[in-house]
C-alpha cells in the first residue's frame, strides 16, 4: 500500500498528465501544434502507478497514446510541450513530435505509432539488458488493440523462451480506435490469453493508482529477480476520441458519462481525503501544476522554430554522406 506521501505524489503526477494533455488539446485547437495527436485523459492512473515502482536505470516504450507515460517516467513537460509545437527547445530537436518522443535521459527510448510495434523492440533491450547481467526492466507500454496484432505473439513466445526482464503493460481503454473487444479477440480473457505462452499475467483496474501500482510492483518485482517476463492488464477508458480528429461518435453517451463517474483523479482525490489530507491541500498542489503547466507553455512558445538545416542532421551516420549534402555530424 502506498504511503500518503507517495500518494499524494501519485496524485501530483495524475494532474501534471491531465493538465498537459487538456492544454495540449487546446493549443492543437488553437493551431499551435501542428500535429494529429492522441489523449490519455481518464488513463492517468496507469503510467503513474508503473513508474511509481520503476528505478531511474529501468527503460521504458510507448506507443503514439504516450505523453503520460513520458511525464510519469520524469520526462520534462517544458522540452514536451516544445516538441509537440515543433520547436527547437523539443526534446526530440522538432523530429518526434507526438508519436514519436522520446527522452533517453529519462530511460524513455521512444514512442511508436505502429501499433504493438513497441513490443518486439522492448524484448531486444530486454535481452540486452539480460546479457549485460544487469537488472534493470524494460516496461513497453501497448493499446488494447496491438494484443491482436503478430508481434505480440512473437514478443510473448520469445520473452517467455528467454526469460526477459520485460513488462507489457496493456492500457485497455476498451476501444481498438473505434472496434471494441468483441470484434478482434477469440479469447476475451487477456490474462488467460498471455499465460498461455508461459508468461505470468495479472489484471487490474487501471483506473485506482494505488491498486496499479501494488499489481506493478508484483510484476517488476518478479521479472526484476530473474523470474521471467510479466504481463499487466490495466482496464480504464479514454474521454476523448481515437486522436484529435475525431469525435468518437462510435461510443454511447451513457457509456461515458459511466467511466466520467470513474475519472481517475476523482477517485484519487476521495482516497486522498480518506486518508485525511484536506481539500485545501489537493488544491494546493493543483494550483501548483496548473502554474507549472502555464509556465512552460510560455517557454515552449517563446522557443524559435528549428532551422532548415536541422532536416539534414541526425541522419547519417557517415560523415562523408553528410558532409556531401552539406551538414555535419553533432
Amino acid at each position: 500500500m502506498l504511503t500518503t506521501p507517495e500518494f499524494l505524489r501519485a496524485y501530483e503526477t495524475m494532474r501534471l498528465i491531465r493538465e498537459f494533455e487538456e492544454s495540449f488539446l487546446r493549443l492543437h485547437g488553437e493551431a499551435k501544434a501542428p500535429a494529429v495527436g492522441h489523449s490519455s485523459v481518464w488513463q492517468e492512473a496507469v503510467p503513474t502507478g508503473v513508474s511509481l515502482n520503476l528505478r531511474p536505470d529501468d527503460l521504458v516504450f510507448t506507443t503514439h497514446r504516450g505523453h503520460g507515460d513520458l511525464i510519469a517516467k520524469g520526462a520534462p513537460v517544458e522540452g514536451m510541450f516544445a516538441e509537440l509545437l515543433a520547436r527547437q527547445g523539443g526534446l526530440c530537436r522538432a523530429k518526434g513530435g507526438t508519436m514519436h518522443i522520446a527522452d533517453v535521459s529519462h530511460g524513455v527510448l521512444g514512442a511508436n505509432g505502429v501499433v504493438g510495434a513497441g513490443m518486439p523492440i522492448a524484448a531486444g533491450v530486454a535481452l540486452s539488458m539480460k546479457k549485460q547481467g544487469r537488472d534493470a526492466v524494460v516496461v513497453a507500454y501497448v493499446g488494447d488493440g496491438a494484443i491482436a496484432n503478430g508481434e505480440t505473439h512473437e514478443t510473448l513466445n520469445m520473452a517467455s523462451l528467454w526469460r526477459l526482464p520485460l513488462i507489457i503493460v496493456r492500457t485497455d481503454n476498451q476501444y481498438a480506435e473505434s472496434t471494441t473487444a468483441r470484434g478482434y479477440l477469440g479469447i476475451p480473457d487477456v490474462v488467460r490469453y498471455v499465460e498461455s505462452y508461459g508468461v505470468y499475467a495479472e489484471a487490474v483496474d487501471g483506473n485506482v493508482v494505488d491498486a496499479v501500482a501494488a499489481a506493478a510492483g508484483r510484476c517488476i518485482d518478479r521479472t526484476r529477480s530473474g523470474m521471467g517476463p510479466s504481463f499487466l492488464q490495466c482496464s480504464t477508458f479514454r474521454k476523448h476520441g481515437h486522436n484529435t480528429g475525431d469525435v468518437g461518435a462510435y461510443r454511447t453517451p451513457a457509456e461515458v458519462e459511466a467511466w466520467g463517474q470513474r475519472d481517475p483523479l476523482i477517485l484519487a482525490r476521495a482516497a486522498a481525503v480518506g486518508r485525511g489530507v484536506t481539500d485545501a491541500e489537493l488544491d494546493a498542489i493543483d494550483a501548483r501544476v496548473t502554474a507549472r503547466i502555464a509556465k512552460a507553455i510560455e517557454w515552449a512558445l517563446a522557443q524559435p522554430d528549428p532551422p532548415i538545416e536541422w532536416a539534414l542532421e541526425d541522419l547519417y551516420a557517415d560523415p562523408a554522406t553528410l558532409a556531401a549534402f552539406g551538414g555535419t555530424v553533432r
